[in-house]
């Protein structure tokens, strides 16, 4: 089996285990990454609406056409998450669900745009210490307590 196919299997599992109904948006990272356009197609196909995250360099503006074109939904850079736009994004369409492959800052903006009471599903990273915030008046606080105070699941895989 290939390892695109196998990764395939991967994701399906995944997406079965957030248990989503069709219309449910889920928040991901490294949308342009090959898991990230896998989520992408798998949740265009069980009628999910997708939030995906990439970096910011050079060709985005391309990259972001590439992955809407795979039938992503929503596709933001990096520097789109520290603004009032992504705030205004994830109070609208309030995510159920986020699905982080990254161990940096991309693993906080998943985790701020999940609604309270959804699902944060980590796969094969480990979290940052604390969840940064880009205004003075917040402090980093530690993941643990930022969980329970969203009320959010985690699930944790291949770590």
């Amino acid at each position: 089996m290939s390892n695109v196919a196998s990764l395939r299997i991967n994701v399906i599992s995944l997406l079965d285990s957030l248990s989503l109904k069709p219309g449910a948006t889920l928040v991901q990272n490294c949308g342009d990454s090959e898991i990230g356009r896998i989520v992408i197609r798998a949740a265009k196909e069980r009628k999910y609406k997708t939030i995906s995250i990439i970096d910011d360099k050079p060709g985005t503006p391309d990259i972001i056409e590439e992955l809407k074109a795979l039938g992503g939904d929503i596709v933001v850079p990096e520097s789109y998450t520290k603004t009032w736009y992504m705030q205004r994004l994830v109070g609208e369409l309030s995510p159920s669900a986020g699905l982080n492959f990254s161990d940096g800052y991309q693993a906080t903006a998943v985790v701020k745009a999940v609604a309270n009471g959804g699902t944060f599903l980590t796969y094969g990273k480990k979290l940052p210490q604390h969840v940064v915030f880009e205004d003075a008046d917040h402090k980093p606080v530690e993941w643990t307590a930022f969980l329970k105070e969203k009320n959010l699941k985690l699930k944790a895989f291949g770590i």
